[in-house]
């Protein structure tokens, strides 16, 4: 059995790591929502490309690869938005 020191100084190694584990997290949900800021001003800042790339036919290669590329993309921009905006937006209490 531990003594009553050891039990305080084992309480205070736990509050002292949780207070170093909420600071990462302070982090991670302001890096998050820098993340989601940048990702955000995407549509804006490439519209012109977007507008462009959806007026492309299908049948020149690179105008269909183009699509495709941008489909790809626009999924993967979605999903990454989404989890950045739930980090951004997480109570850490």
């Amino acid at each position: 059995m531990a003594t009553y020191s050891e039990v305080k100084h084992g309480l205070d190694a736990v509050a002292g790591i949780i207070s170093d584990q909420r600071a990462v997290m302070v982090k991670v949900k302001s890096n998050a929502a820098l993340a989601s800021a940048a990702l955000a001003a995407l549509p804006t800042d490439y519209a012109d490309v977007v507008a462009t790339i959806n007026a492309y036919g299908t049948t020149n290669a690179a105008e269909a690869t183009a699509k495709a590329e941008l489909a790809k993309m626009v999924s993967e921009y979605q999903a990454l938005k989404a989890v950045a905006d739930q980090i951004a937006a997480a109570n850490l209490g």
